[in-house]
């Protein structure tokens, strides 16, 4: 059983699937396979270990449900049997729910609580990249070169980096 869905919440979404043993199984395995992607996805930003991601209570919103969609794609998938109906329904679930998944990695979006509070990434980042060049012009501009020069401050910024 998984943290971020349950079963019942698959058998919720999959109208006229009946969920027996083996069906729920499958749904079960899928919850699994669903939170450890979505895992992949936060892990960039989120310390996956802090409360908001060990219990179904604290979990946000936005979490339990792209984990449940991505599981029913999933789920889809699995039952399809060829179908071409089933397999694209799934792809479009899954394009949906991975691009959700790239933009809170990328910090395009947030996560928030329950209580609508915005949930702060580790402070020790690997992906973020800042720059300190943004104010210096290009080495090598585009224009005659006789009219390339240097930035007036960069050596003091250098200087000032160096305190």
């Amino acid at each position: 059983m998984g943290i971020y869905a349950t079963t019942s919440s698959l058998q919720t979404r999959l109208v006229n699937v009946v969920f027996d043993t083996a069906t729920t199984s499958l749904a079960a395995e899928m919850i699994t396979d669903a939170e450890a992607e979505v895992n992949k996805y936060l892990s960039k930003r989120y310390d996956l270990s802090s409360n908001y991601f060990q219990t179904s209570t604290s979990t946000p919103p936005v979490v339990r449900m792209l984990t449940t969609r991505l599981a029913t794609a999933m789920m889809w998938e699995a039952m399809s049997r060829g179908s071409k109906e089933s397999l694209a329904r799934a792809a479009q679930i899954q394009k949906h729910i991975i691009g959700n998944l790239e933009s809170i990695r990328d910090y395009k979006v947030d996560l928030v609580d329950t209580a609508g509070s915005v949930i702060s990434d580790m402070s020790n980042t690997s992906y973020r990249v800042l720059s300190n060049t943004t104010n210096y012009a290009p080495t090598f501009n585009e224009d005659d070169e006789l009219d390339w020069a240097v930035d007036s401050d960069k050596l003091d910024d250098i200087a000032s980096e160096r305190e």
